[in-house]
């Protein structure tokens, strides 16, 4: 979890602290945002789960990216995060699972 930001502190999805989705341990992404948008304190984020069952936080004003789909929980970066941390327990993409599964491993 990350320390409280001070009020004044603003970052951009462009800088080096936009949304992100989680991989794996340890790795992340940041998925494309088309508009310069700005995150503070303030910023409302919903959940995102794409086909690999893999989870995202992603801005509520800003429209959800191809391949992704809303879950239903919305809330603050913390709310949304332990809400992530909560049911995400398995970090390898489904196809990954269901290929471990059928041969065994």
């Amino acid at each position: 979890m990350t320390a409280p930001r001070a009020a004044a502190r603003r970052r951009t999805a462009r800088g080096p602290r936009a949304p992100t989705r989680r991989l794996g341990p340890g790795t992340r992404a940041t998925p494309p945002i088309t508009k310069e948008y700005v995150m503070d304190e303030n910023t409302r984020y919903q959940v995102l789960r794409n086909d690999e069952e893999q989870y995202s936080l992603w801005p509520v004003d800003i429209e959800v990216p191809a391949g992704w789909e809303p879950v239903g929980k919305e809330g603050t970066e913390a709310e949304c995060s332990a809400y992530v941390d909560e049911v995400w327990t398995d970090m390898r993409p489904r196809s990954l699972r269901e290929r471990m599964e059928n041969t065994g491993s």
